[in-house]
């Protein structure tokens, strides 16, 4: 009897561990299904976004092109045409506009500037600017 009662504990281990052994399995399964899931979404998502970036690309080097074109006055002209400035036969005109001046006041009240008054000293002083 106890030999049936030592075959029937060590079947109760054996059966436990294989029991914990596919719990185990099937948690791993699980985990990794859903990371495989997971790593799946990831690389659509990066095909997708190479895809907009490649596209986005495409579109700089397009607008860097009409940025170099309003250099020439023709393609001036035509960009103006295809906006619907100016008829056929008539005279399209380019007036190039000189930089704008900032204000005075602007000028003057910049954080940082010596007054008149501190840079005559500093010139008599010899002090450095930078100190």
């Amino acid at each position: 009897m106890n030999l049936g009662r030592f075959n029937m504990e060590k079947l109760d281990s054996i059966l436990k561990k294989i029991i914990i052994f596919l719990l185990i399995t099937g948690l791993t399964f699980l985990m990794l299904d859903i990371s495989f899931t997971e790593l799946e979404t990831v690389r659509s998502q990066k095909i997708n976004k190479e895809q907009e970036l490649s596209s986005l690309q495409k579109e700089v080097v397009q607008l860097e092109k009409e940025i170099e074109d309003l250099e020439e006055p023709e393609m001036i002209e035509k960009i103006l045409r295809r906006e619907g400035y100016g008829k056929e036969g008539e005279i399209i005109y380019i007036v190039k506009v000189p930089e704008p001046v900032p204000p005075l006041s602007e000028i003057f009240s910049k954080e940082n500037e010596k007054s008149l008054v501190e840079k005559f000293i500093d010139f008599i002083t010899g002090r450095d600017e930078n100190q």
